[in-house]
């Protein structure tokens, strides 16, 4: 009798519901955005980051392996970006190349051997890729990472902010997209 008077208030309180749980065990509420690594909250007003041009820097992902995505305005009409996502493991991506935005669309198209252009959603402060990209995207991504599904959060919007960025090896990301 005293057994089951003890297990009465642990059953009880099994079977309140609870936040569901992610894959890696942080409470749903609390979890990350599709397309990003690390939780998000919103930010204060103090924290608020100018969101009229696209120049800054945006990033998603724990700190020591964030993904970043830093973009340079020219002064112009033409706008420059660097691009480095960490998938799992030491898997990345990473690339460069111009930037326009038409409304909530923003194309990013790489510089390099293979066409890849990104069309991806931009609302305030938030980047968010689709869950497809075109073929040729591959060639800027090592085997187990891709582009698809990837968002990242306005966390600067100067250039200065944007300088922060930094490659894998840790070289400036957006050192050449300067005006």
């Amino acid at each position: 009798m005293k057994r089951s008077a003890l297990l009465l208030p642990l059953l009880a309180a099994a079977c309140q519901p609870q936040d569901a749980l992610t894959d890696n065990g942080v409470p749903a509420s609390t979890a990350a955005a599709p397309g990003t690594d690390a939780p998000h909250a919103p930010p204060t007003p103090a924290q608020a980051v100018q969101t009229a041009t696209l120049t800054g820097l945006y990033e998603s992902g724990a700190a020591g392996s964030r993904s970043q995505l830093c973009m340079i305005d020219r002064g112009t009409g033409d706008t420059r970006f660097g691009i480095v996502l960490r998938g799992p493991g030491n898997e990345s991506c990473s690339g460069n190349g111009s930037a326009v935005r038409q409304g909530d669309v923003l194309r990013l198209t790489m510089a390099g051997d293979e066409a890849c252009t990104i069309e991806a959603r931009i609302a305030g402060g938030r980047v968010g890729f689709p869950a497809a990209t075109a073929p040729g995207c591959a060639y800027y991504c090592s085997r187990g990472a891709r582009f698809a599904g990837a968002g990242f959060d306005k966390t600067g919007g100067t250039a200065q902010d944007a300088m922060r960025a930094e490659d894998l090896v840790g070289d400036r990301l957006c050192a050449g997209t300067g005006g």
